[in-house]
């Protein structure tokens, strides 16, 4: 497919993970995902969320692989997901998260823009159903991919409650909103890796702490989240860069 946000894969910094995710659409193999950065890396330790659970996990964030020492490529939700439905053919999209609104903006242009259907969107504010319930909503509507937006760590519990054969569930932080707003980051944004200064300028009152009091947060904590991200995350950390899931092999044993 072809369209107004094709990208090949040499265009995508993280076009080994794009593939990755595309084949797992493609032969139904499923799974479950969630993109950490240094900010939500700490919440999700502090929670006690088990990354080991997951199939697939990506560092949304140069800054947080550096600090575990990480040597995988830069991604995120907003970097691949574009990609992904650009790659992939008549796929059941179901949208959890954010406003009615935004959502209704978001599944017109995945319908208009790639030729995937939406068949279930669930407001993330007023209402959200317990996980279970939408498990079932997602086996009967046979939904191939579930975009998750509820905001670290809510939406990484979630995304784990969801999980359901032959599907794809992926958190996704503010992509739907980003997304429905139009080109949130310029085009240099990402070659220079500057997005994160993009964001700081666009959201001031509600990031300058991300980036200064929870940055020197995340490097006082270097060993808690080396022994988290790179331990625990471990497999699905490795599983993003090669494509073979770990949680998922685990369940199957």
């Amino acid at each position: 497919m072809t369209g107004p946000h094709a990208t090949g894969a040499g265009d995508v910094p993280a076009g080994a993970f794009a593939d990755v995710l595309t084949e797992a659409l493609r032969t139904g193999s499923g799974g479950v995902l969630t993109w950490l950065n240094h900010y939500s890396a700490l919440q999700a330790l502090q929670a006690g969320v088990p990354l080991d659970q997951f199939d697939y996990l990506g560092l949304d964030g140069i800054f947080l692989a550096r600090i575990v020492r990480a040597e995988v490529t830069r991604t995120s939700a907003d970097l691949l997901l574009p990609v992904v439905l650009e790659r992939t053919d008549g796929l059941r999209v179901a949208l959890i998260g954010s406003t009615t609104e935004t959502l209704a903006v978001v599944a017109r242009k995945i319908e208009a823009e790639y030729g995937h259907q939406v068949v279930l969107m669930c407001d993330g504010y007023s209402g959200l159903p317990e996980a279970a319930s939408v498990r079932r909503q997602l086996q009967e509507a046979r939904v191939d991919l579930a975009v998750v937006a509820l905001g670290a760590p809510r939406q990484d519990f979630y995304a784990l409650e969801l999980r359901s054969p032959g599907t794809l569930v992926t958190t996704c932080g503010g992509w739907l909103d980003q997304f429905a707003g139009g080109d949130y980051y310029p085009r240099w944004a990402y070659p220079l890796r500057l997005n994160w200064l993009v964001r700081l300028c666009r959201e001031p009152a509600r990031l300058w702490r991300r980036y200064s009091v929870d940055a020197l947060r995340a490097v006082r904590a270097t060993q808690e989240l080396t022994d988290y991200v790179t331990g625990l995350g471990g497999r699905a950390l490795q599983a993003a860069e090669s494509g073979r899931s770990s949680a998922s092999d685990d369940l199957a044993a």
